[in-house]
């Protein structure tokens, strides 16, 4: 019975010894230096190494097809011109003068001679936008002569107006800033390309929003503050500002809504470039170039020759033939809007009529009031997008009067902590006057959500990616 009792004893221990060796083997084969984790770390490392190779080599050989495709394309603008060519790639190219802009893919060089009279682009649906030169520094904001004042009211840079830009409710408060993301990217375009985009015309409907009108609608009334700016999407596709000539104004929308909208008109590979609503930096630069060129001295100062203004009337013929327009009128003892009669086809005189009656039997066109009430109503007309030549500052139109213009520029009048965001608007508008309110206005009197007002529009910035 001992006998059995050792040789079991013995048949155990050596059934451990075999079990510890193949479990050193076992673990030997997984996690030695040649073992199976060992093999299929290495394994990884070399996928990884044959990846990363293919898509370096994937990488140059798009880079050979597009620097292929930038060599056949044009080298100037002339020639660009010539040939209608579309871009397939970003590319840069000169005017007669020699100054070079860059060219996104998905667009054509349109129309101008050179860079200094606004180079026009425009992608396939016929949207338009004009480069904007930036060298040695040009991209920055406006830094006004007295920075910091109480300006409860339109207060000129300096002693008098004579001297610089005005503003309202702006330097009262010092936390305005641009946007921080869209800011840093757009800088780095700016400096990679040498410039960026601004589009020739405030914004304006697409034709697929149901608030769209134009000449051959002008039957339609025209549509109230609620439409414009809550209705975003169409049977689920996004609505998409447009910027085209002889366009219904993109107005009645608060400010959050247009930062919204712009960075919708262009996303995707399909074009080379990156939309947003115009900042405080794209906007003062933009002024800063069309005020050094000597056909337009002072135009920062007194703008009432080129835009829209309620003073325009008398004293600039703005509207040169027939056109789109709407009428507003403005109730001065309830201090609120009558937005528009309908859009109409015709000839018109910029300006308003301080004191003015609704015509008999038109009381309904203009949302129920009536020629019977007793207060007066200022009457102003609102022009659709790039209708006259006389507001064209270097192919730009209508940053001077008609609307004013909503920027990405931001605060909360000394309070960071505060929920109520106030926005800037720039440029005047056709209820204020080219004296007081010229093309480098600023305005920060409202807060980012209002809507409603049939003065407030837009504008589109496009940086090159």
């Amino acid at each position: 019975m001992l006998k059995n009792k050792g040789i079991t004893l013995i048949a155990l221990v050596v059934t451990i010894v075999v079990l510890l060796i193949l479990a050193g083997v076992s673990i030997t084969a997984v996690f030695g230096e040649n073992g199976i984790i060992s093999g299929a770390q290495k394994a990884k490392e070399k996928t990884d190494e044959s990846i990363k190779q293919e898509q370096e080599d994937v990488g140059k050989l798009v880079n050979q097809l597009e620097e292929f495709e930038r060599e056949s394309l044009p080298d100037t603008v002339k020639e660009a011109i010539q040939k209608g060519t579309i871009f397939a790639v970003n590319k840069q190219i000169k005017d007669e003068t020699g100054k070079t802009m860059t060219v996104p893919k998905g667009f054509k060089v349109k129309e101008g001679t050179t860079i200094d009279e606004g180079v026009v682009i425009a992608d396939s649906e016929g949207n338009e936008f004009v480069w904007v030169p930036c060298e040695d520094g040009a991209y920055k904001k406006h830094e006004y002569e007295v920075k910091q004042v109480n300006d409860t009211s339109s207060t000129a840079d300096g002693e008098n107006k004579d001297k610089g830009w005005n503003t309202i409710y702006y330097r009262k408060y010092s936390d305005w800033k641009d946007d921080e993301v869209d800011e840093t990217e757009n800088k780095k375009s700016v400096q990679n390309n040498g410039g960026f985009y601004i589009a020739r015309y405030e914004a304006g409907v697409p034709s697929n929003a149901d608030f769209y009108v134009d000449e051959s609608t002008s039957d339609k009334s025209y549509k109230d503050a609620n439409s414009k700016d809550t209705t975003q999407t169409k049977n689920g596709e996004n609505l998409k500002p447009v910027s085209k000539a002889g366009n219904q104004c993109w107005n009645l929308i608060s400010q959050i809504n247009a930062k919204e909208v712009s960075g919708k008109m262009y996303s995707g590979d399909s074009y080379g470039v990156r939309s947003q609503l115009v900042d405080g930096t794209a906007w003062d630069t933009v002024v800063t170039w069309i005020s050094k060129d000597s056909n337009y001295s002072g135009i920062e100062k007194n703008s009432l020759t080129h835009g829209n203004y309620a003073d325009s009337a008398g004293k600039n013929q703005i509207i040169e033939e027939n056109c789109l327009f709407a009428e507003h009128l403005y109730n001065s003892t309830s201090k609120t809007w009558c937005i528009g009669k309908n859009y109409q086809y015709g000839l018109f005189t910029s300006g308003y009529t301080a004191s003015y009656k609704v015509p008999e039997g038109e009381g309904a066109n203009y949302n129920g009031y009536d020629s019977d009430e007793k207060c007066t109503y200022a009457h102003y007309v609102e022009m659709a997008t790039g209708v006259s030549n006389n507001t064209k500052l270097k192919n730009i139109y209508d940053m001077a009067g008609n609307m004013y213009e909503w920027t990405t520029e931001y605060g909360y009048h000394g309070s960071t902590s505060s929920s109520t965001k106030y926005a800037v608007r720039r440029g005047g508008s056709f209820w204020s006057t080219g004296t007081n309110c010229p093309v480098s206005y600023r305005l920060g009197d409202v807060t980012a959500t209002v809507a409603g007002v049939p003065s407030f529009g837009f504008r589109v910035v496009l940086y090159v990616k």
